[in-house]
């Protein structure tokens, strides 16, 4: 069993958890769209197998746990099944189900739990984009409070998971918060004493406030970057979405916000030392990087074409997830984002031949794995949202 040690975004990836898109999707109709957060109705034929490939390359890199084998697994203890369970009903409203859900065998629980039932229990549509509800932050586990109550029970889930299958230490905001809101595409390990935030649609003042409280009360040393984000359009959800770290002199932006900062959009750096707090204001994201010892090579999302960059940032061109350092992966339909890191110095790796054994990652010193998707895409995250790492090696900085 590994335990939870996540201090950087570019570390060896030792474990991630992961949820195939399952039939949950097929539930939404044009009329529920919107309530689901979603911009458009997924195929659920064509969406599995382009996570086929996905969840294979991660299969071959490292360990992977699907969510719905370890919510099985931890259902079959009937105290924590009946805890659950009770949590969730509460929650949600529903006590009156009680008895008919725990009746249930584990494994038909967890499925109902997921998959929803009509007129009992939602689907849980987001499911797929694991990182929203929870974040490993060094060795402890972030349980979200996330804005939108259609996920609610994700975070429920998370919770459960992390305290009785990985014995995790789990902080949940809404328990200390009920008015702060926070989402795992926020929230960036940079380093041992450096986290990046953002502020925006998804992650409120009050959550990032907790956050800063949290690291005055338990660092010595520590600092934030925050970057506030724009409400719209919606692909700017989270601040991964924006930017991601690629390596550790390497970093993928969209360039009018993160470099330029064409809108004034405020970042600010939170300096944490020995339980006093700080703030400084940066002129740009990137400002504030270099300002932390970071002496990073923007690579844009879209490359140098502002109409390309748009249009890529909408599909999640900038949102990549590390497999190590220089090692990541992402879309492929982001084609100058991925001709952008290839004259970076990473080579392009198609996500089939891997799984084909045509390709051994391991014989690569710096590459981008990119994954032919249509409908993943669409739902509205890359590689980093559908990823949540347990455990990561360190970084020699």
């Amino acid at each position: 069993m590994l335990n939870v040690d996540v201090s950087s975004e570019i570390g060896q990836l030792e474990g991630v958890i992961l949820h195939k898109p399952g039939i949950e999707i097929e539930q939404m109709v044009p009329e529920t769209i919107e309530a689901c957060l979603y911009s458009d109705l997924l195929n659920l034929n064509i969406a599995q197998k382009e996570y086929y490939y996905f969840q294979q390359v991660l299969s071959k890199w490292t360990k992977t746990y699907q969510i719905i084998d370890i919510l099985t697994e931890i259902l079959k203890d009937t105290n924590v099944k009946l805890s659950l369970v009770n949590k969730i009903l509460e929650k949600e409203d529903k006590e009156y189900l009680s008895e008919d859900l725990l009746s249930l065998d584990a494994k038909e629980l967890a499925k109902i739990l997921i998959e929803g039932k009509p007129n009992i229990l939602d689907p849980l549509y987001n499911l797929f984009f694991t990182r929203d509800a929870s974040s490993t932050i060094y060795n402890q586990v972030l349980i979200h409070s996330m804005q939108f109550e259609v996920r609610s029970r994700e975070s429920i889930i998370m919770d459960y998971i992390f305290k009785h299958y990985f014995k995790a230490e789990t902080i949940c905001l809404r328990s200390h918060s009920p008015k702060a809101n926070t989402e795992g595409g926020d929230v960036l390990i940079a380093r041992d004493d450096v986290m990046l935030l953002g502020q925006g649609m998804r992650s409120n003042k009050k959550g990032l406030e907790f956050l800063i409280k949290h690291f005055s009360e338990t660092k010595s040393k520590f600092n934030i970057l925050i970057q506030h984000l724009p409400f719209s359009p919606e692909s700017f959800i989270h601040l991964d979405m924006v930017f991601t770290m690629l390596d550790k002199n390497k970093c993928m932006v969209y360039e009018p916000l993160i470099v330029k900062n064409n809108d004034g959009f405020e970042v600010s750096h939170i300096e944490i030392d020995n339980g006093k707090i700080t703030y400084h204001e940066k002129s740009n994201f990137m400002k504030g990087m270099k300002d932390l010892g970071f002496d990073l090579e923007p690579i844009k999302c879209g490359g140098n074409n502002r109409l390309y960059q748009d249009r890529e940032q909408w599909h999640s061109g900038a949102n990549f997830f590390c497999l190590g350092e220089g090692k990541i992966i992402g879309y492929s339909r982001n084609s100058n984002t991925i001709d952008a890191l290839n004259n970076s110095g990473f080579e392009i790796l198609k996500a089939e031949d891997i799984c084909n054994d045509k390709v051994n990652m391991k014989d690569y010193n710096k590459f981008v794995v990119t994954i032919d998707a249509a409908e993943l895409p669409r739902g509205g995250g890359g590689a980093r949202c559908m990823t949540m790492p347990i455990k990561r090696s360190k970084v020699s900085w």
